[in-house]
Order: structure tokens, then sequence, then C-alpha cells
């Protein structure tokens, strides 16, 4: 199994500093700052020790950073609201147990993101996190690779998978994991991050313009020329069995209504230019 989250934190004293829980260091301006003088002083072993272990964790030669600074870096760069913060913390946890180097010195991490939701788990739990927000970050977790992935050939079905699977983690699961995936590409900086950012950048421009695109056909909908009655009310007003005349009725009455001639509401008056309809037909 993974290693257990531990955590320990110094007797509080009006005279001796106080170490945060991990959670408080999160929260904080800037947690590398803890994370790092922790690693430093070996208390991280025992804090969170699935994240000590990506010390040293080589991402060669697609980036410089070991996977430990990498992830301080992304902690940094999202913003300090719980769910962010964890996900970021641990978005590479998995990369520990999955990292494998290829005879040419090149890193591997298959599967290191359902591994690393499987650890958010453990981790979190051991840390005493609400189950609410276990299961968001877990969600989180789980989903940072597949935003980048994104490429124009992506169908529209494809985009709003992915946009309805980020809409599991939270009330804010969808804007919570595209602020993820920015940060983890900040984690690179210096390193030239332009292409990512297009990515990302042309995945939200995608997903606004399907919400535009139905929006749109909402709103034609909504505004077409429609009958006030349906067919079963024409049927009943005529007292005739139903037949092809219903729907030259509908036509009748809708082409009223593109007129002018006749409100959507108005059933009443639809009623009397149904009867009259039906007796010019006669």
């Amino acid at each position: 199994m993974f290693a257990r989250f531990g955590k320990r934190r110094h007797d509080a004293s009006k005279d001796v500093f106080t170490e945060p829980t991990l959670s408080e260091a999160l929260l904080s301006p800037r947690p590398s700052d803890t994370l790092l003088r922790w690693a430093h002083e070996g208390r991280l072993r025992d804090i969170l020790p699935d994240l000590d272990a990506l010390r040293g964790i080589s991402q060669l030669p697609a980036h410089r950073d070991d996977a430990f600074v990498h992830t301080l870096k992304v902690v940094d760069a999202i913003a300090p609201i719980p769910v962010r913060r964890w996900a970021a913390l641990l978005h590479d946890i998995g990369k520990g147990p999955t990292f494998i180097e290829t005879p040419e010195g090149r890193s591997r991490f298959f599967e290191h993101d359902r591994i690393g939701a499987e650890m958010v788990l453990e981790i979190m739990g051991g840390a005493g996190e609400p189950p609410d927000l276990i299961a968001d970050v877990h969600c989180l977790v789980s989903l940072h690779m597949r935003p980048i992935a994104y490429t124009p050939e992506w169908t529209d079905g494809a985009v709003r998978r992915l946009v309805e699977d980020a809409q599991e983690c939270g009330p804010d699961g969808w804007y919570d994991l595209l602020a993820l995936s920015h940060a983890d590409l900040r984690g690179y900086l210096p390193e030239p991050v332009d292409r990512g950012l297009w990515v990302l950048n042309s995945l939200e421009a995608r997903w606004r313009a399907i919400q535009d695109a139905g929006r749109d056909a909402a709103r034609r909908e909504v505004e077409q020329p429609a009958s006030p009655l349906d067919g079963h009310e024409i049927v009943a007003l005529a007292g005739r069995e139903p037949g092809p005349w219903v729907g030259e009725a509908k036509s009748y009455l809708t082409d009223q209504v593109a007129a002018g001639e006749l409100l959507p509401g108005d059933k009443e008056k639809a009623g009397s230019l149904l009867q009259s309809w039906l007796v010019s037909r006669k």
C-alpha cells in the first residue's frame, strides 16, 4: 500500500513557534516555503511521505525540474482554495510509484493520474479531510491529464463529455480543472509553456462556442412562431376525428402568429380563427 499520511505539530505556546498543519500550510500565501523547509529538515517524510518520495524523481527529457519541485511550483501557482490547493499538491503524487526510466534515459509515468487518484483517498482520508473534499480532489486528479490532450479534431461530444466529467468534481469542477491545468503548466516555468497554454485556451474557447450555439438554438426554438393550440386542442374544438387536417390547422394558426395576427398564447382567438378556417374548408 501507499505510505500513510502522518502529521506532527509542535506544542503551542506563547513563546514557541507553532508548526502549521498541512492544511494550514496549503492555504498560506506561499505553501512551497513550508513544504520545502519540511523536506530539508526531514519532517516531510513523516508528514507526507508520498510527496517526499517525489524528490529526485526525474522528468527528463521533457522537463528539467524533478516531480517534487514541479509540484511545489504548481501549488504556489493556484488560488488558495482547499480543493484547488489539495489537487495541485496531489496531482502528480502517482509519479512516485509509477516512475520508469527507459534505457535511453527517458522518464515514464504510465497511468500516474489513475494511481494518483487512488492515493488521494488514503492520503486525504488519513489527514482527516472532509469526504466531499476528498471526492472532489480525487476526481480532479483523475482528470488532470485530459484538458492538455485536447486537439481541434475532438468532436463537440468529446468536449461535452470532458466538461460533464469535470462537473462531477464539485460545484465548480470544470473551472477547478481548468485552474489546475493552467497551474500545472505554470509549474514548468521558466520552460516554454506557450503550446500548452494555446491548447487550454483553445479548449475553453471551444466549450464557450458550444455553449453559445446551444443558447442560440434554444432561443430560436423559443422565438419560432407556434400555434397557441396543440393537436389535441384542435381536435377537441373541431369535434372531428384526427387526420392530416390537424397538421394543416396548426400550420394555419402558426402562420397567423408569424404574421402578427395572433398572439402566441391567445387560445381564445385561436379557437375563433380555427372555426373560421374550418368553415372555409367546407
